[in-house]
């Protein structure tokens, strides 16, 4: 047993004791271990943020079940797995939807994973447009979230409290700046040059 294992096993213990700061020490400990095993493998910066800090709410609430805690750092990456999992299975379409801000290629199922592993063009663009979601209006942005989550333009006014005249027009418009900046993107992109939505949309009313 090296001596990570040996601390990781005394502060696996000590959270069973319900000691807080054990628990605070074994996240400062492996969260940018787990969050840059994460991040390989979903391409989504902020969104890993969220799955590292679910993979240790789900550790620390299952904790128990651990029969050996010097192992407890491999246990929080079959965790992560699972949460990993569980995001691309409900983001199969938010791919979808947002390769299609790019320009016309018509995807499907079948060809999803060869498009996103054997073209690195495609999964930069990827990258690319959930940066530029990013820098939208908090607005827009929490109804692209939703609406990739597959509710219904009724559901998201709900949600948002607004109009569903509002939620057509703002994510209308939401998505006419991102395709856009996706074409000038991709011109610039040729010349080897890197265009940023902030960049791009300086001076419009965003």
């Amino acid at each position: 047993m090296t001596n990570e294992q040996r601390s990781d096993a005394s502060l696996a213990r000590q959270i069973l004791s319900g000691d807080e700061k054990a628990f605070d020490a074994l996240y400062k400990r492996h969260k940018q271990r787990i969050h840059q095993y994460i991040f390989k493998r979903i391409g989504d910066w902020h969104y890993a943020e969220e799955l590292t800090n679910d993979t240790f709410l789900k550790a620390k609430e299952h904790l128990q079940t651990l029969r050996e805690p010097e192992k407890v750092l491999s246990w929080m990456f079959g965790i992560a797995n699972q949460l990993i999992a569980g995001w691309h299975r409900k983001n199969q379409k938010k791919k979808r939807l947002v390769l299609k801000f790019c320009d016309d290629v018509q995807v499907t199922a079948a060809n999803m994973n060869w498009i996103m592993e054997e073209h690195t063009l495609y999964e930069e663009r990827y990258e690319k447009l959930c940066e530029a979601i990013g820098q939208l209006p908090k607005l827009e942005r929490r109804m692209l979230h939703l609406q990739f989550a597959n509710k219904s333009y009724e559901e998201i006014a709900e949600i948002c409290t607004i109009s569903v005249g509002v939620v057509r027009n703002r994510l209308s418009r939401a998505k006419k700046k991102l395709k856009a900046w996706a074409a000038a993107w991709k011109a610039a992109n040729a010349e080897g040059l890197d265009l940023d939505f902030s960049e791009f949309h300086k001076g419009t009313d965003r």
